[in-house]
């Protein structure tokens, strides 16, 4: 008779699927972005952070029944790494789809897997298998695939090197940081999850005022670009990121990221469904080595998990 799976087994596994289902909640963003055309990149973060402040503030109070600024008055070091790593790296992911290519964009955020890989080692002491990093691999062939990167006689032929060198670093930010975000909600204390994203969407605004300031932008797009803000802020990212938060504590960090992965796959779909923007088969073909991955990725963790 087989075996029911063990505890830390079933916990991995949960773990995964929290962490999936936070990426695909997070994939349905990129619709308020492409659909809030008229705002400043700076304009849309504003309002993407008080709707997901105000949000996260409810959901704190009555999880925890205190204020949330005593609770952030009372957040660990590794909390506080997490609330500006992830500030950062929503800052830099709206400026560089506005200023950039969304494909280039995409390729290089996926370099968030192979970055958590090497900071997991000296900050969670954790390893990874030979076959973790064969996925890592097949995903970011995937996701290169995906981007119609193209290996010619000559070497890389793509738009990838074209662009804006701006979009490309503001890109390799997003990917360190959410890589940071991502093993230090791990460290953090679990008390201290939701205070964090509370103080994840205080900071952000108040970042985004500044800069609204500092360049002199009205604080107030049109009405349809508030909106569209206000629901990628209030529903959408506070979803994903508590579910993530959540999935955070029971997966290592560098299955993770990986398994973050799927706001890539599911984005492209998206938008197809919403504005018609056709799927090559190149995005298809990618998407599948990607899903791949992720099954190599869970499938080597869960089985060390059990072990």
């Amino acid at each position: 008779m087989p075996q029911p799976l063990s505890t830390p087994g079933r916990s991995y596994l949960k773990g995964c699927a929290l962490v999936l289902l936070a990426g695909l909640v997070l994939s349905l963003g990129v619709l308020c972005i492409k659909g809030a055309r008229s705002s400043d990149a700076w304009q849309y973060l504003l309002w993407r952070a008080i709707g997901f402040g105000v949000v996260l503030t409810v959901v704190a109070v009555c999880r925890h029944r205190i204020s949330p600024l005593a609770q952030i008055r009372r957040l660990g070091a590794f909390a506080w790494v997490s609330v500006m790593a992830m500030v950062a790296s929503q800052a830099c992911f709206i400026a560089a789809i506005k200023l950039g290519n969304t494909a280039e964009v995409f390729f290089l955020m996926s370099l968030a897997p192979l970055m958590a890989a090497l900071l997991a080692r000296p900050v969670l002491g954790e390893r990874i298998g030979t076959l973790s990093i064969v996925a890592i691999v097949v995903a970011l062939g995937g996701v290169a695939l995906m981007s119609g990167l193209s290996l010619e006689a000559d070497g890389l032929h793509s738009g990838l090197w074209e662009g804006e060198w701006l979009a490309r670093a503001l890109a390799l930010a997003t990917a360190l940081s959410f890589a940071i975000y991502s093993l230090a909600t791990r460290g953090a204390r679990p008390e201290d999850l939701d205070a964090a994203l509370v103080a994840v969407g205080l900071m952000t605004a108040l970042v985004s005022f500044l800069f609204l300031l500092w360049l002199d932008l009205p604080l107030v797009p049109n009405a349809v670009d508030i909106a569209l803000g206000l629901l990628h802020g209030g529903v959408i990212l506070a979803i994903g990121l508590v579910l993530f938060a959540r999935g955070s504590r029971l997966v290592p960090g560098v299955t993770l990221v990986m398994l973050a992965q799927s706001e890539t796959i599911a984005a492209p779909f998206w938008t197809y469904l919403v504005y018609n923007e056709t799927a090559t088969f190149a995005v298809l073909a990618g998407g599948a080595l990607i899903l791949l991955a992720v099954v190599m990725q869970a499938a080597d963790g869960a089985s060390r998990a059990a072990r």
